[in-house]
């Protein structure tokens, strides 16, 4: 019976210093399980942006415009360790600056459909970077647009290419939700010729460069919100005991 009761107390401690074949102590390898263990990717996910545009390239929509809101929706599939592809839709707002009615009514809509290829990279068990580039087709349509000298065949929509780097810092919330800070470049090599919405009847366009391309930055904040299987890729692989 004495000998029963040693080897009961005994137990706990020969679990401390009990090493496996690769050299590693009972508890190192019990926190190789541990870590990472509460964020996991999805096969599939939900991504979602809400930012503040803000054009920082061609002279008229730099100057004349300000940005209202972008909201950004994608579906994504999990193709192998830690990258991802999806397809997306965007809706962007873009309004004049303050210029005496009625003109200050004049806004742009930007709505934008996309494919996505990105790339998780994690940095602890619940932050990780997400980078991704979005290429898609933009059409966008001026409202309220006000033709004070009846200039002919005005032009209320601009059409372009639309490619957009973007990176998201992703804090996990639980593990198939993440909350984090969003930013992205909005590059359309078409240009916006601001002459198409009578735009220089109604503020001075002087000294502004209107051959750039169009370029928009976003920044605000991402969610990521995963379903289906999860993947703990994360835990230290050496193991294979459980």
């Amino acid at each position: 019976m004495r000998k029963i009761i040693w080897i009961i107390l005994l137990i706990p401690f020969w679990q401390l210093n009990a090493q496996n074949e690769n050299g590693d102590t009972y508890n190192e390898f019990i926190e190789s399980r541990r870590v990472h263990a509460n964020f996991k990717e999805s096969l599939f996910a939900i991504r979602f942006s809400t930012t503040l545009p803000a054009p920082v390239s061609n002279g008229p929509l730099r100057t004349k415009f300000r940005g209202i809101y972008e909201m950004n929706l994608s579906a994504n599939v999990r193709l192998t360790h830690n990258f991802f592809a999806g397809l997306g839709f965007k809706d962007g707002l873009l309004r004049l600056n303050a210029i005496p009615n009625p003109v200050n009514n004049l806004k742009m809509q930007l709505y934008t459909g996309y494919v996505k290829m990105g790339y998780n990279k994690f940095h602890t068990e619940n932050i990780f970077s997400t980078f991704a580039i979005n290429v898609g087709y933009n059409t966008s349509i001026f409202s309220g647009v006000v033709n004070p000298k009846n200039e002919p065949d005005l032009i209320k929509s601009y059409n372009s290419i639309v490619i957009e780097p973007e990176y998201s810092l992703n804090f996990a919330i639980e593990e198939n939700f993440s909350i984090g800070i969003f930013l992205s470049y909005n590059y359309m090599p078409t240009v916006f010729n601001p002459h198409n919405i009578a735009l220089q009847d109604v503020t001075s366009l002087t000294g502004l460069k209107t051959s750039s391309i169009t370029g928009i930055i976003n920044f605000g904040f991402g969610f990521y919100y995963g379903i289906g299987k999860k993947f703990p890729q994360r835990y230290n692989k050496r193991y294979n005991y459980f």
